[in-house]
């Protein structure tokens, strides 16, 4: 069973039947419709309310020139939520079946494996390619492949209680300095600085810890490259990230416990920040993050380096087509109808997060300026860079959570070593 929903076009092709046997016809004459016939796309998505986006963006611009009839239907993993899976699980499951959908959304993190099933079609001749961002077009290509096309593009950051820090005469960080007495004086006064989550609440400050040395300083393709070999083991630049969130623990500005417990982005973790709990956790960058607290708050970049912030960013809503789709032309239309750069950024505007289109558009939302300007100014950590041949957004999640368990940074180093080089003996043999 599914539940669809159609986004463009009629169904055509009805058949008149003529007026039949009179005037000593012999039989009735058939009268086709000369419409075009129906051409279904099927797209699988996460939920159903991204599938509605997608049908607002897509009846824009598909069958006006009259020379196709193409009928998006949509079905969402949300749907299937009974059946106990993800929708990752979900994904693999339909692609494997061999009667998969014709687009669907790629997560970043099963890039690798499934360039090696054969589920990426490359969109390198796409005219719609053109239109994405550097770093857009940097985090959609695998391999020499550009493996889809983001939909939008976002960030995580930290959200701070303004009112809270100006209680204690602190304001927002900007510097890893500043940082350190903000937490150091809020723990003073009984406060627990960073309310975690088992996510991207102990994933965003560990990369960023760890990787702002490849990216913002010189010879980034070079470190990029050797790491991508193996030559240069991760926990050159990792072993920073952990000792990072080991320190965090030590001195009690955050507590390992309460993260593992904490859902991202759910409703405990809203309220626990709402009700001033904690003075700061980490988000991602979309219009409802700004929404529903009694306090002052502002979005920023991490504070982490000794002369600034950085942050992670990533494409988002990665749309792939199935290069095994039973409509693949049609499947292409739409993804070039999708990817042109008013309706990249009309879709980033409803869903409120920054088009992936080199315009880089953002809601105006003054309480992100710090970290747009961040992100627009480049050279932020991708939540997964493909020009290496191994995971860094799930492992480093992993190796964090195992951290916060009572293993040492020196432990789970060097299991990210052995798995750097297990995944680029995978992964890597094209590179």
């Amino acid at each position: 069973m599914k539940r669809k929903g159609y986004l463009a076009g009629l169904l055509l092709a009805w058949v008149l039947l003529g007026a039949g046997c009179k005037n000593g016809q012999a039989a009735p004459e058939l009268y086709l419709d000369k419409g075009i016939p129906e051409t279904p796309v099927a797209i699988f998505t996460q939920n159903d309310s991204v599938s509605q986006v997608v049908k607002e963006c897509c009846e824009k611009v598909l069958n006006k020139d009259g020379t196709t009839n193409i009928v998006v239907y949509s079905d969402s993993a949300g749907y299937y939520a009974d059946e106990g899976l993800s929708y990752r699980e979900l994904l693999l499951k339909r692609l494997s079946s061999g009667t998969a959908d014709d687009l669907y959304l790629i997560p970043a993190e099963d890039v690798l494996e499934f360039d090696e099933k054969g589920y990426i079609y490359d969109l390198s001749d796409l005219k719609c390619i053109r239109n994405l961002s550097k770093d857009a077009l940097i985090q959609s290509t695998y391999d020499g492949k550009v493996f889809s096309l983001p939909l939008s593009y976002t960030c995580f950051g930290f959200v701070w209680n303004v009112d809270m820090l100006k209680q204690y005469d602190l304001a927002v960080p900007v510097n890893r300095e500043e940082f350190l007495n903000v937490c150091e004086t809020l723990k003073e006064n009984g406060i627990l600085p960073y309310g975690a989550n088992k996510d991207f609440g102990l994933t965003v400050p560990v990369m960023c810890a760890g990787l702002y040395d490849v990216y913002q300083g010189e010879g980034t393709e070079q470190k990029l490259q050797e790491l991508s070999e193996g030559t240069t083991p991760v926990s050159e630049y990792m072993r920073k990230g952990f000792d990072f969130l080991q320190m965090m623990i030590d001195k009690g500005y955050m507590d390992p416990e309460k993260a593992l417990d904490t859902i991202p982005s759910s409703d405990g973790e809203k309220e626990f920040f709402a009700q001033e709990n904690c003075a700061f956790i980490c988000a991602i960058y979309r219009g409802k993050t700004f929404e529903g607290y009694p306090f002052e708050i502002e979005m920023t970049p991490l504070p982490l380096l000794e002369n600034g912030s950085i942050c992670v960013v990533g494409a988002d809503q990665r749309l792939a087509i199935n290069p095994n789709a039973k409509h693949l032309e049609a499947a292409i239309t739409v993804v070039e109808a999708l990817g042109q750069t008013e309706i990249l950024d009309a879709f980033a505007q409803n869903l409120g997060k920054i088009s992936s289109s080199k315009n880089a558009t953002a809601p105006a939302i003054p309480q992100s300026d710090s970290i747009i300007s961040c992100v627009v100014k480049g050279s932020q950590i991708p939540n997964q860079d493909f020009r290496l041949h191994f995971n860094v957004w799930d492992t480093v999640r992993d190796l964090s959570q195992m951290l916060c368990q009572g293993h040492s940074p020196a432990e789970v180093s060097k299991e990210y070593d052995s798995r750097q080089m297990k995944e680029i003996s995978m992964y890597g043999k094209h590179g």
